[in-house]
């Protein structure tokens, strides 16, 4: 089997340093194929593969002997040992980042769980640190056997009070591109649709079909239009009213800024109303946005909605619409929602997001955040505290 020599070192950071050890290996013979250093509160640490270089006519253990005189004087702590140079064949990479508060006991229960099932962690860091603390795992482990992994990280984070994204390592990872929402109880905190039938005087008929269809128990396009027709003779002024008094899940105008500011398409899909949707869109900066009409006579609801329905399936064919416009594939897609009509879109993409979510939708997702971590979506997606801070 081809061997390379793995170099690790460690000691007090001072400028200079990279250059010494590289120049050492070199002096030595060696050819660097794979490096990773950090410097972290004055401390160094590095480790680097390094083989023959090519025409030096060295051996492993001549040059292993070399570069441990070289790397004498530096004053760091090396070691050196020879490895294989080989990668196993079923390797596969996934990136787990946990968000949440800060607590004593975190990180054991979680990389405790990653090696009951298996998985062997490969690189770890924080990207997050204080009151909100989200690290990032990338860890192998077959894919055949990382459903079981989830439910059990799922598990483990639920018992911890903390939220847990698992994704691919993948390229795709990088290169997402569009990030699409829902509106009601995701970017808006509660359900709009709750809101009207209160002011139509049937919130609990309302609030219990709603519920309902969240969960998936019922028909999602019979369930709107039996809601929709109970708001008949509703005015006009009365959804003005509830438009300007609005809010919005907190850090959810944060979220949205920030991916615009990063380069991000960002679209609102909603089971909800174009009459929310275009304000939140204006007063927000969505790119786009897409939901259902109310059809509206004489200032008035009629009670019947316009078009087709925007259901679990029509969220869905936007989002293969918004790709085909943007050149973009679904791997590059972010989807975030909280109910039973996301759960195409959210299984679909690249990334899917139970945001506060009903299990129908956790079941499908990739990870789940919870109200109070909805920024944590940015670290999810590859950021850093650093790059939010920029």
């Amino acid at each position: 089997m081809p061997k390379l020599l793995a170099l690790s070192v460690l000691g007090l950071d001072r400028p200079g340093l990279i250059a010494e050890v590289s120049g050492a290996v070199s002096k030595a013979g060696g050819n660097i194929v794979h490096v990773e250093q950090n410097s972290v509160r004055g401390m160094f640490t590095m480790f680097m593969l390094v083989e023959p270089a090519a025409g030096k006519g060295k051996a492993l253990p001549k040059l292993r002997a070399e570069a441990d005189r070289a790397l004498a004087g530096i004053g760091l702590n090396v070691r050196l040992a020879a490895v294989d140079s080989s990668e196993a064949a079923d390797r596969d990479l996934h990136a787990i980042v946990i968000l949440g508060a800060d607590k004593p006991g975190v990180m054991h229960a979680i990389t405790a769980c990653i090696a009951e099932h298996g998985g062997n962690i490969e690189r770890m860091r924080h990207v997050a640190k204080g009151d909100f603390m989200a690290f990032e795992i990338t860890m192998s482990l077959p894919d055949r056997t990382m459903p079981k992994l989830r439910r059990a990280l799922r598990q483990a984070c639920e018992a911890l009070g903390v939220d847990a994204v698992v994704q691919p390592e993948s390229l795709y990872r990088a290169r997402r591109r569009l990030v699409v929402f829902d509106m009601d109880s995701t970017i808006v905190d509660g359900e709009v649709i709750d809101e009207l039938a209160k002011a139509a005087g049937v919130e609990e008929h309302v609030s219990r079909l709603t519920a309902r269809a969240m969960r998936g128990e019922v028909d999602f396009k019979q369930a709107l239009r039996e809601r929709v027709g109970l708001l008949h003779g509703l005015p006009v002024r009365e959804l003005e009213r509830i438009a300007r008094g609005l809010r919005l899940t907190p850090g959810s105008a944060d979220v949205v800024s920030t991916l615009k500011r990063m380069g991000f398409k960002v679209a609102l899909l909603s089971g909800g109303f174009t009459f929310f949707t275009d304000r939140l869109q204006e007063e927000l900066g969505f790119d786009y946005a897409f939901a259902n009409e109310l059809e509206v006579r004489d200032g008035k609801l009629t009670g019947r909605v316009q078009g087709p329905i925007v259901d679990a399936k029509r969220k869905a064919a936007i989002v293969r619409e918004l790709c085909r416009r943007e050149g973009l594939s679904p791997d590059e897609v972010v989807a975030v929602g909280d109910g039973a009509n996301d759960r195409i879109m959210v299984r679909n993409a690249g990334l899917g997001i139970a945001f506060n979510a009903k299990d129908v939708l956790k079941r499908v997702a990739d990870g789940s955040i919870t109200e109070k971590n909805l920024r944590g979506l940015l670290y999810a997606m590859g950021a850093t505290q650093r790059d939010l801070k920029r």
